[in-house]
């Protein structure tokens, strides 16, 4: 027999005499949880734009929302919803993985979660953010090296997949953190997930980085004068391909004598990309683009110094 708080039980849909599991944790805590889950009820989180004065903050509200973890999103108006709106709204289910307009009227629309979060594992989500980004960096400087700018025209598009990646990966750390129960129906636990959620920061933001150098090399390549940027990004590139994959794999392998490497390889990394880019003569008119490329490229260095600092930290864990 065991005493449960009475307004919890109730939430769970719990009667006298009714079965329930009870796990031992790995810091000693026992979690409780129904050997049946059964319906909650509903997670709204309501956003009023009667009042509304940039619209564009609509969008940030509900990735605010979804990231939070709600189950569904009401978006109401005490008069009609502006176009404006209703277009963000639209925007925002297509962006977002799971997420559906389940009802709509001229003052409301209903937006709803539709994903089992147990059949889409964060370690598999992240596995594909790691490729994604390691394509973005792979044509960015293939495109230096042949000067061929077709290959990164579409990188802030790809760069939205891998945001809507770690989306939904900050999304289900909450949803794990206010249900435990589900983080472990997933075969995870909370310190796992905390991990890959400091990973996918780190790989969105590598993504974000890649855009820059990209739109550079394409203004640069438009007004033809990308050939002395093109000679250093050469010299440079390869070595953080390099450098990211070794990362990458150092976390997937949990290898932390790998991830030690490479922390001592990017620490030479990033002086290496300043020391090139000093001796490039450049121009004034290439001077902001070349800062722009050098500076991103520094910081891709810089995160997967990151990288193989949590590998280390993950790995005496």
């Amino acid at each position: 027999m065991i005493t449960l708080p009475k307004d919890w039980a109730e939430s769970m849909g719990l009667k006298k005499n009714d079965s329930v599991n009870v796990e031992v944790q790995s810091g000693g805590d026992l979690l409780v949880s129904p050997v049946k889950k059964t319906e909650t009820p509903k997670d709204i989180k309501k956003i009023d734009t009667s009042n509304a004065e940039k619209e564009d903050f609509l969008y940030r509200q509900l990735i605010g929302a979804y990231i939070s973890g709600h189950n569904m999103i009401d978006v109401v108006s005490d008069r009609a919803l502006t176009n404006s709106a209703i277009s963000i709204v639209n925007s925002f289910t297509q962006t977002s993985i799971g997420m559906e307009i389940v009802e709509e009227d001229s003052s409301r629309i209903l937006i709803k979660d539709l994903m089992d979060h147990t059949e889409i594992k964060p370690n598999k989500s992240l596995e594909r953010m790691s490729v994604l980004v390691r394509k973005m960096i792979t044509d960015v400087f293939e495109s230096a090296s042949t000067g061929d700018s077709t290959y990164i025209l579409d990188m802030e598009k790809r760069d939205v997949e891998i945001d809507r990646v770690h989306w939904l990966i900050s999304r289900q750390s909450s949803i794990y953190q206010k249900e435990p129960w589900l983080c472990k129906k997933a075969g995870s636990d909370i310190c796992e997930l905390t991990k890959h959620l400091a990973v996918s920061r780190i790989l969105e933001r590598i993504g974000d980085h890649t855009v820059l150098v990209s739109k550079a090399l394409i203004t640069l390549t438009n007004e033809r004068k990308a050939e002395a940027i093109d000679k250093g990004i050469k010299e440079i590139g390869k070595d953080i391909l390099e450098l990211y994959n070794k990362s990458i794999n150092g976390w997937l392998k949990t290898d932390m004598n790998r991830a030690e490497n490479c922390i001592e390889e990017g620490e030479k990394m990033v002086h290496k990309v300043e020391k090139t880019f000093k001796k490039i003569e450049i121009n004034l008119e290439t001077a902001s683009y070349a800062g722009i490329i050098a500076g991103s490229s520094k910081r891709i260095a810089e995160y997967c110094i990151d990288v193989s600092e949590l590998t280390i930290n993950s790995a005496m864990g």
